[in-house]
């Protein structure tokens, strides 16, 4: 749910976070309305995947989601550069035989240090930007929203959040975490509290600027900022840097346009 745009004077407030990560906020008194759900424009991928499966009963399921995503099937004797795999555990990605990328990405959302750090919300800076000092929650639209975390952060601290992710393979990822999130009952209410649009994000908020809507929160936070450090970058960056190529200066400056035209 997002707030439509009303005659209500507003305080728009651009909160710069980092040198590559923005919050647009406004506050302003009006109505929930539903928003439609913006058709998912592919998004390019920077090398081959394929799916797979850990066991025949899961077979089917794999199929089905090879042909909502467009992608082959993984084959015997074929060689793929990321394996999208469905297990018992879950939906995850993994890159065969490279050793600097061990062991599969799957988007957790019940353990770990995430979990962690829903239950240190004081200490979050994300939670205090947006959420400040009052009892209500903001609903926060999350543009770009890669592993889901931040979103979860802001979902456990009572705000209602709708992630638009452009990238069909993480996406997958995402609404698996959801899934699984959705079946813990120490997750299960955060989880409501999340949807999930697959589909290009200037696209999104065009939309809702030409429909005359407007949303609390607005959070940007690019997938790839510059880099100041020569270390290897983490396991996690590395996969999304395979799924998709970075997006351009200009790509990012339209994004922020876009949101901006909704604050």
């Amino acid at each position: 749910m997002l707030r439509a745009g009303s005659a209500a004077p507003c305080f728009c407030v651009l909160l710069r976070k980092c040198a590559s990560c923005y919050i647009v906020r406004h506050e302003i008194s009006t109505s929930k309305v539903s928003i439609l759900c913006v058709p998912c424009s592919k998004a390019a991928m920077r090398t081959d995947i394929a799916v797979t499966w850990t066991e025949p009963a899961l077979k089917e399921g794999a199929t089905e989601l090879a042909a909502r995503l467009g992608l082959p099937l993984a084959k015997t004797g074929q060689r793929h550069s990321l394996l999208l795999r469905l297990s018992q555990a879950g939906l995850e990605l993994l890159k065969p035989d490279d050793p600097h990328l061990r062991g599969p990405l799957q988007v957790d959302f019940t353990a770990g240090g995430l979990d962690f750090r829903r239950r240190q919300p004081g200490r979050e800076l994300l939670l205090r930007a947006v959420c400040g000092k009052g009892t209500v929650r903001p609903a926060v639209l999350d543009a770009t929203g890669g592993l889901g975390r931040d979103s979860f952060l802001l979902a456990a601290a009572g705000c209602e959040v709708r992630i638009v992710e452009r990238e069909p393979v993480l996406a997958a990822l995402l609404a698996d975490g959801l899934r699984r999130a959705s079946l813990s009952p120490d997750t299960a209410k955060i989880a409501a509290r999340i949807s999930l649009t697959v589909g290009d994000a200037v696209l999104f908020l065009e939309k809702m600027r030409m429909q005359g809507q407007q949303a609390d929160v607005i959070y940007l936070d690019p997938m790839f900022p510059e880099r100041r450090k020569s270390a290897l970058v983490k396991k996690e960056a590395q996969f999304l840097q395979l799924l998709a190529a970075p997006d351009s200066p200009e790509g990012e400056e339209r994004l922020l346009a876009a949101a901006l035209a909704v604050s």
